[in-house]
């Protein structure tokens, strides 16, 4: 029996900095994924509104305990509880997709996926450009002082390291590999894939700005 790709979307309910966030921006993503793709599609939510919306199609839905809908639950254990739930096998493969890349298309996921293939990875998520090296950046002291964030005394940009900033825009891993990743889903092993800097909503401004540009 050959393995089997998962799309599994999380969607809690609760958003402090954006209340309803995920209701906002659910049908961005949900609309991309094929019909035929519906079957392989799992969302986990504690939000019946999402729930409801979901009634009259084959997208399977995981009604998420309360303990892993709070502020403090981490999304590993979310897709863990999503793995077990659904029994799935060891080589099996997950795409999670936040709902926070609202301008992602599928043909997009689908090419990464066909890369991840390809080069026979096993765990991989999206990078950018870092738009402020960290080098320049700097913890906050009272009385306006300040404290390096990474420590050095270097003073040409030209000698500071390459870096990128990480992107939830897709994350892809083998099922095998979840107890190797850390609450932030990569590893020491995960293929970091570089795309241009996407939209990523985290806020009630950001959702604003969104949709005010499509309009």
């Amino acid at each position: 029996m050959s393995n089997e790709i998962f799309f599994v979307i999380p969607a809690r309910e609760g958003s402090k900095g954006f209340p309803h966030k995920n209701r906002k921006l659910f049908e961005f993503t949900i609309k991309e994924i094929p019909k035929k793709e519906h079957k392989n599609t799992i969302v986990t939510t504690d939000d019946d509104f999402i729930i409801k919306k979901l009634k009259n199609t084959e997208i399977k839905i995981l009604k998420r305990n309360k303990k892993l809908a709070n502020d403090e639950a981490n999304i590993r254990d979310v897709m863990i509880d999503v793995i077990k739930k659904y029994d799935m096998k060891k080589e099996d493969i997950v795409i999670m997709l936040y709902l926070t890349s609202p301008k992602r298309k599928f043909n997009e996921i689908n090419k990464i996926l066909k890369f991840y293939l390809k080069n026979k990875l096993k765990t991989l998520t999206c990078c950018i450009e870092v738009k402020s090296h960290p080098f320049l950046c700097f913890y906050e002291l009272p009385n306006n002082k300040g404290k390096q964030i990474v420590k050095h005394d270097l003073y040409r940009r030209q000698d500071y390291p390459k870096c990128f900033e990480i992107r939830h825009h897709v994350v892809i891993f083998h099922v095998n590999q979840i107890s190797k990743l850390n609450k932030n889903m990569y590893n020491t092993d995960t293929y970091f894939y570089k795309i241009k800097d996407n939209v990523d909503i985290d806020y009630k401004k950001d959702y604003e700005k969104l949709t005010k540009r499509k309009s």
